[in-house]
């Protein structure tokens, strides 16, 4: 199997191209050259942060990246043309354009790269951003149209070239924005993954074993994404006080931790696993972080449809000649998690914490779940086990100290009344 890092060249008309997979996610962006030789060195270029075992390890290598893209723009003139304009745009501080994570960054640059591709063959007079008009962005979205891509995948090229070149307007005095009336498609209809059946929760756990079976009760159990449940740590998991805090792949930039309560079935799956080393479960952090998350996703979706689950919308897929629309995947397992949550009645600021979403809503930037309450969003979910029934445990009781309390008590004012609130509540958490 390919390593991370991998991909393969391939021609459209004259132009090579390379596709390769970051975090199961496939890209296929244009190289801009017809020769092959030339062709290989970009290519080992681009693939160079996406060898990086670990996320941090890819940031660090973009990190590098853009610290030499900032030199190369510090001598290269204010000129900004079709081919440097990439690097440009890397050099750009965070103040003025977007900072996103390795595969969205990589989808950004396979989406410049299909527009510098076209402009080549149908504009070959164009060599300058300043030089794009709005007539190029309007031919270059019905190009995309006439290559049949689906609405939402032609409105992510019209939302990242409009940003593209309104972050690149100021420090390159470009007169216009060519994407800057293009307008997406309002009509789009997202097909979300659906959350499973409890009956479907049930089929699934019972004919998996090993590792799967693992997998499946940590994605329903905790609500975490396939890659943060591959590559789980033992040193993550409190199961004394079941409890998880890790700080999600997907948001690892930010260096957020959640704190999500593990149902009792789960705490005591875990407990009874064996332990070789410092992931949950091994086997699938080798195969996830040798970047073969695809092979699991496969045996995933294989499973589903072994356990009589509907998986992709009919119609779609296979022998169809469309694109296939999952409708179930392990995406799912988080679907249920935050619907089941919901029936029965966890707060829903409780649960943007727990499954790390953001929100507008200032007050809930300040709170932090406290032991009780992610113990309480985890028995809320039923049990998927069979044999005999684990009573849940209520939470681990904090013993305050009284003559704290009163202490405090005794100090408050009206000046210091939030640092009171702060320590009382501190020492209740525990």
């Amino acid at each position: 199997m390919k390593k991370p890092g991998t991909g393969y060249l391939f021609k459209r008309g004259k132009t090579y191209w390379l596709e390769f997979t970051v975090d199961g996610q496939r890209f296929r962006q244009s190289l801009e050259t017809r020769d092959k030789a030339e062709a290989k060195q970009k290519a080992d270029a681009k693939l160079q942060p996406y060898r990086a075992g670990t996320e941090a390890d890819r940031l660090a290598v973009i990190a590098s990246r853009i610290q030499s893209a900032k030199a190369t723009a510090a001598t290269s003139g204010t000129t900004a043309t079709l081919l440097n304009s990439w690097s440009l745009f890397l050099a750009l501080d965070k103040e003025r354009r977007p900072f996103p994570g390795p595969a969205t960054l990589a989808q950004y640059e396979g989406h410049w790269g299909a527009f510098v591709d076209w402009i080549r063959e149908n504009a070959p007079s164009v060599k300058t951003l300043a030089a794009v008009r709005e007539d190029h962005a309007v031919r270059f979205i019905r190009h995309l149209n006439a290559q049949g891509l689906n609405d939402g995948t032609v409105n992510k090229y019209k939302r990242f070239l409009k940003m593209f070149f309104r972050v690149m307007a100021k420090p390159y005095g470009l007169p216009e924005n060519p994407f800057g009336s293009i307008q997406t498609n309002k009509m789009v209809v997202q097909t979300a993954k659906q959350p499973f059946t409890v009956e479907e929760l049930h089929k699934i756990v019972d004919k998996a074993k090993g590792e799967m079976k693992t997998l499946y009760l940590l994605g329903f159990g905790t609500g975490l994404r396939l890659g943060d449940c591959c590559t789980l740590l033992w040193g993550e998991v409190d199961l004394a006080r079941r409890k998880i805090e890790r700080v999600p792949r997907k948001t690892a930039r930010r260096g957020v931790a959640v704190k999500i309560g593990l149902p009792v079935e789960l705490a005591a799956h875990l407990s009874a696993l064996p332990r070789s080393g410092p992931y949950v479960l091994p086997g699938l952090a080798a195969e996830y972080e040798a970047g073969k998350a695809p092979n699991i996703t496969k045996r995933i979706q294989s499973h589903l449809e072994a356990c009589g689950i509907l998986t992709v919308k009919p119609g779609t897929g296979g022998d169809t000649g469309n694109r296939a629309v999952v409708l179930k995947g392990f995406h799912s397992f988080r679907h249920s998690y935050v619907s089941l949550n919901a029936a029965a009645g966890t707060p829903q600021a409780t649960m943007q914490k727990l499954v790390g979403h953001g929100s507008p809503a200032m007050t809930l930037h300040y709170l932090t779940p406290t032991d009780s309450m992610v113990l309480q969003a985890a028995d809320a979910l039923p049990a998927l086990l069979e044999g005999p029934k684990v009573g849940k445990a209520p939470a681990p009781e904090i013993m305050v100290p009284a003559a704290e309390v009163r202490a405090l008590v005794e100090k408050l004012t009206a000046k210091n009344a939030a640092q009171i609130r702060a320590q009382l509540l501190k020492m209740l958490e525990g």
